[in-house]
């Protein structure tokens, strides 16, 4: 007899009757409803069933009370308060011990809240409160348990509230405050069973009591619970694993990362519905499934735009572009782990379908228990549980913390190993460590009940509310994400989903609303972090959830959309928002600018001051210049037909040869450079990170004297060409001119940059100026005053929108700062020798 799912997941809300299930099937979306008529947040319960097996481990069907009696046995705790401060993983390298949490409670026990061990028996039992734990001398209850009719176990979570001692300081931290707790739990769940004239005691499950799922219309993140758990597995050798299906094993990473465009704005632009990576398109599943050898560089570079789960370097630009275990604001060169990768097992599995090593076994789509053969019942419980819980990033963990990755923590059969009956209230010493906390002996081995929930923020409202700390003008606006899957970042809100299905409105209208994603906490969002933990405790149940709806039936858009629903506010705050997804570093100085006059490299920090690069050899007339994730610059050298390569230390060398005057050049988020050759047939080359060069637009395709590059927020890849005075649209992939005309009228188009609000900023050579225009190419009105510009070639922008341009009629760079329409142009380093491109090197 086995309980499943081994692992259930139940999710707080504050409803007094509305309620809902987890899936039972993978991929299956809950039905709701997710508010109550009143507002409040319906809760997940988790459901528990009974399979017997024969001596062979084979599956003989479920037991319900119909044929046997069952007792079953929950025992739940919350531990939060007396466990220690962690917000990093301990099972990464370097990770800093960690203090009590409240260690001037002498009284351990009471910041232990530990429900009564609650029994039932037969179908229709309960329910039962969860009651009997309190924090500081006041109660708190955790949910409350019942069977159904067929006596499966339904465990209710608790109300979702925050509780804290009087006079404990207001919420100031992500993770850790003291005089804090709230009602979510975790623990064991057994069952004895009577069938037959014997008393078989089932194998035991755990039931977790999580922060509410707010959108429920993603079935999955990108990195789930269960990849987690089976890549530990896996790579103790605990788990054999066998040859790459496409369909099981690697298509499910694309899928994911595509239904990420509902809750993060930065996935919409890089792989949403419109964009040049929608993986879900049927042109990319077939391509993407095609094991042919001619398509083995596509899936090539595609697996290569992945991060390494080995993290043995520093891989910003990579996908996904998520926060990691060890994440670090603002981010930095030096710690691997600041960002999130696929697990060892996904990313094998990737590694294998790129070489061509795969199948493709496809199977109906399962949305029904009942339509799951019996003997895959219990296992499809299991993984349908797990993979709708996140398995990453551990900082500390929204849904299920690190411990995921420790393999000895579980069974073969993924069922976490119950080490104790009584909750652990901190005895560790004053500070722990990663050693005590790895060990064999240490407290994995006494998991008990609140061993999971207890190494997670406290309370939940804080973590939750703090997953839009990257998204400031300084760091990122929208990518990388912490939890979007289940917290969302960007959402396509209610009243924009009414625009866009109602299909009377114009086309342009309705594009407009879907192309707008709202914050998510907008409705909370302060300036600082306090007022903003505060409202979420008051009002976290009010959030929006995102859901699965139809989508409008001209075609136009998504057949199914997932909608920010029940967002409990009457008034729509303003909002902007922008993103630096596609440019490969933060926006931070100094800047360094080419100058073609006398070879050199000069940096150019905040102040406007020079100092010339040292470099190690001699540059051909340096014009276009681009930077990677590890530091890396590349010039093109118009002189030699080269791109060089510039390492941190200033070494210089070859990196692609072969070109025919190289002007301009740009990198995409997973590190290949594209060249402009400046020539009146004018092509565009691709180079690889690993400096394989191909022609990605040929010298037949139309383009004149292109002499610009920039990556669009959609993937596009932009070229302004000097000759006819326009700007192209290409596909980076295929090398297609999407538009050879999406911007025309220019006189001497030359550099391009996009600022954090999707401006596309054009300097434009022959009028002395710049040219600003929206995502869509639309030109946007902008005057200046000031200083005068003249001939601008290179355009960048820093963090706070200040743009600066390369001024090579005056040897200069100004500097515009923006406000509304208008621009002050200033000098901004001057005496430069023929300036030309420009990129941010901090």
């Amino acid at each position: 007899m086995s309980i499943h799912p081994a692992v259930g997941f139940a999710r707080v809300g504050n409803s007094r009757d509305a309620f809902y299930f987890g899936p039972d099937v993978v991929g299956q979306l809950p039905r709701g409803p997710f508010k109550d008529a009143k507002g409040a947040m319906a809760k997940q319960a988790a459901r528990f069933r009974i399979y017997g097996y024969d001596a062979q481990g084979r599956v003989l069907g479920e037991v319900t009370s119909a044929e046997a009696s069952i007792e079953w046995r929950v025992d739940v705790a919350n531990t939060k308060a007396a466990w220690y401060s962690i917000d990093e993983a301990f099972d990464i390298p370097d990770s800093p011990s960690v203090p009590l949490r409240n260690a001037d409670v002498v009284d351990r026990s009471s910041l232990v809240v530990h429900a009564t061990p609650r029994r039932l028996r037969g179908g229709g039992a309960g329910p039962l409160p969860l009651d009997g734990g309190d924090f500081a001398g006041r109660a708190v209850t955790l949910g409350e348990v019942l069977t159904d009719e067929r006596g499966r176990l339904v465990v209710m979570p608790g109300s979702g509230e925050a509780y804290s001692v009087p006079g404990a300081d207001p919420l100031g931290g992500f993770a850790d405050n003291d005089g804090w707790t709230d009602n979510t739990c975790d623990g064991p769940i057994r069952a004895t069973v009577r069938i037959g004239g014997r008393t078989l005691e089932a194998e035991p499950a755990w039931v977790v009591c999580a922060s509410p799922n707010y959108a429920p219309g993603i079935p999955a993140g990108l990195v789930t619970l269960h990849d987690s758990v089976e890549s530990a597995l896996f790579e103790a050798g605990r788990m054999p694993v066998g040859a790459t299906d496409f369909t099981r094993d690697v298509w499910p990473i694309f899928e994911r990362i595509t239904d990420l465009q509902w809750v993060n704005a930065g996935y919409l632009d890089s792989h949403g519905f419109g964009s040049l990576q929608d993986w879900t398109q049927q042109r990319w599943r077939e391509r993407l499934a095609d094991a042919t050898t001619v398509n083995e560089p596509f899936r090539s570079m595609v697996a290569d735009g992945f991060r390494d789960p080995a993290f043995t370097e520093v891989q910003p630009t990579l996908e996904p572009q998520m926060y990691g275990d060890a994440v670090t604001m603002p981010p930095n060169l030096v710690e691997p782990r600041q960002w999130l990768a696929l697990t060892p097992l996904q990313y094998r599995h990737l590694k294998a379908w790129a070489r061509g090593d795969f199948t493709d076994r496809r199977r109906p789509v399962v949305t029904r228990l009942s339509d799951v053969p019996l003997d895959e019942q219990p296992a499809t419980l299991d993984k349908a549980s797990m993979n709708a819980c996140l398995g990453g990033a551990f900082h500390p963990g929204v849904e299920f913390p690190w411990i995921a990755r420790v393999d000895w923590l579980w069974t073969s059969d993924l069922r976490l190993r119950l080490g104790s009956t009584s909750p652990d209230a901190g005895n560790w010493g004053p500070e722990l460590t990663s050693a005590t906390a790895l060990s064999r002996r240490g407290p994995l081995s006494k998991l008990g009940p609140g061993g999971v929930t207890q190494w997670m923020g406290v309370p939940w409202h804080a973590d939750s509310a703090s997953c839009r700390v990257g998204y400031q003008k300084a760091l990122s606006l929208v990518l990388p994400g912490f939890w979007p899957a289940r917290i969302p970042n960007h959402v396509l809100s209610e009243a924009d989903y009414r625009i866009v299905v109602d299909t009377d409105r114009t086309l342009a209208e309705r594009r407009r609303a879907f192309r707008t994603r709202r914050e998510w906490e907008r409705f909370i969002a302060q300036p600082t972090r306090p007022p903003t933990l505060a409202l979420m405790v008051r009002e976290w149940f009010k959030q929006g959830v995102v859901r699965d709806r139809p989508g409008p039936t001209d075609g136009r858009f998504p057949s199914r959309m997932k909608v920010e629903s029940d967002a409990g506010y009457d008034v729509e705050p303003p909002t902007e928002y922008g993103a630096w997804m596609w440019v490969p570093q933060l926006p931070m100085f100094p800047f360094v600018v080419a100058n073609s006059n006398d070879n050199s490299l000069r940096s150019v920090d905040r102040r406007g001051r020079q100092v010339p690069l040292g470099l190690s050899a001699a540059l051909g007339r340096p014009e276009g210049i681009t930077r990677d994730g590890s530091g890396n610059l590349y010039v093109c050298c118009l002189d030699a037909n080269i791109v060089a390569r510039v390492t941190p230390t200033g070494v210089v060398s070859t990196f692609a040869q072969g070109l025919e005057n190289p002007v301009s050049i740009t990198i995409d988020g997973e590190g290949n450079l594209y060249v402009a050759n400046y020539t009146t047939a004018g092509w565009i080359a691709k180079i690889t990170p690993s400096g394989d060069a191909s022609t990605l637009v040929a010298p037949s395709a139309g383009l004149v004297q292109p002499i610009g590059l920039v990556m669009s927020p959609d993937g596009a890849l932009l070229v302004s060409n000097a000759g006819p005075g326009t700007v192209a649209r290409v596909d980076p992939v295929s090398g297609a001119v999407l538009d050879p005309a999406w911007i025309a009228g220019l006189d001497g188009p030359r550099g391009m940059v996009f600022d954090a609000s999707f401006h596309l900023y054009l300097g434009v050579r022959w009028t002395n100026t710049v040219n600003r225009y929206d995502v869509d190419g639309n030109a946007l009105p902008i005057t200046f005053t000031g200083t005068a510009l003249g001939e601008p070639f290179g355009v960048a922008v820093d963090a706070s929108d200040r743009i600066y341009v390369s001024n090579s009629a005056r040897n200069v760079v100004n500097r515009i700062v923006v406000s509304g329409d208008s621009g002050v142009v200033s000098d901004f380093a001057t005496g430069l020798p023929n300036p030309g491109g420009i990129v941010f090197n901090g």
